[in-house]
């Protein structure tokens, strides 16, 4: 079994984040999506996808492990730390940071068709736009199954079983391969047994000589136009200052200024 992760590196989560200036104009610099010019980490969802890949290959689940991003070069250090935790191969689609989801979806599909895919993870979304969007594409794009925000994934013979979490409890799914599964923050307990592993030195190192393949856009067929476009980002509107009431008649006179709640006829 091959199976691809996607990673996306993300502005580091807990950075202070300023969308406006003092005076309520748009900041210079944008929170986000990053700029590839930024220190970034990886995506946490994708980091639970990417050491879930890595058990099951050494659980003899898995053959092969590639990990995959679609950014700048400034994003191949992640990919080599990647492979560093025991990813076997690394693959670099050239583009800006900040590809909208359709244009990742359609570089991910590409991959999947060209590597021989049978199972695509990655994290149900990234920490800095969260759009939740790229992992459901992909699937559509490829015609895959795909199941989201997965807790528990157990490969059997040509199929997997999904476990997700649901308002009203659990649901369990069953896809045929090849799927695509976005994963959640508790997948197979990977938190509780350790977490995410760290890449060692002597590994990093290794890491350093092991190939990373970099593919233009256009070597795939693909032209990456951007559909979307941000016009203007506007602070909320003010709101006004709260009241300290003593009573609770002095509360529902407020109310009833206010116009709430609207007054009913008593019940006979």
């Amino acid at each position: 079994m091959n199976i691809l992760v996607a990673l996306k590196p993300v502005v580091d989560p807990a950075r202070p984040v300023h969308f406006f200036a003092t005076d309520g104009s748009i900041a210079d610099t944008p929170p986000c999506p990053s700029t590839g010019s930024e220190p970034t980490l990886l995506n946490p969802f994708d980091e639970i996808a990417l050491e879930a890949a890595i058990r099951f290959r050494e659980n003899g689940v898995a053959t092969q492990v590639t990990v995959i991003t679609i950014g700048p070069l400034a994003w191949e250090g992640h990919l080599r730390t990647a492979l560093a935790m025991g990813a076997d191969r690394a693959l670099r689609v050239e583009a800006p940071a900040g590809l909208e989801p359709l244009s990742v979806a359609k570089c991910l599909a590409a991959a999947a068709r060209r590597e021989g895919i049978d199972l695509l993870l990655t994290g149900r979304q990234a920490v800095d736009e969260g759009h939740n969007q790229t992992g459901q594409m992909t699937a559509a794009l490829l015609g895959w199954g795909e199941v989201t925000e997965a807790t528990q994934i157990a490969i059997q013979p040509g199929e997997v079983v999904v476990l997700r979490e649901v308002e009203s409890g659990l649901e369990q799914w069953t896809v045929p391969l090849p799927a695509v599964i976005t994963v959640e923050w508790r997948l197979n307990a990977i938190h509780e047994t350790g977490g995410p592993r760290y890449a060692s030195l002597p590994n990093i190192m290794k890491a350093r000589r092991k190939p990373l393949e970099q593919i233009a856009p256009d070597q795939w067929g693909l032209v990456l136009r951007p559909q979307m476009q941000c016009l203007a980002r506007h602070p909320p509107l003010a709101r006004p200052p709260g009241q300290r009431l003593q009573t609770v008649d002095a509360l529902l006179t407020a109310l009833r200024q206010a116009g709430w709640p609207e007054r009913h006829p008593s019940p006979p």
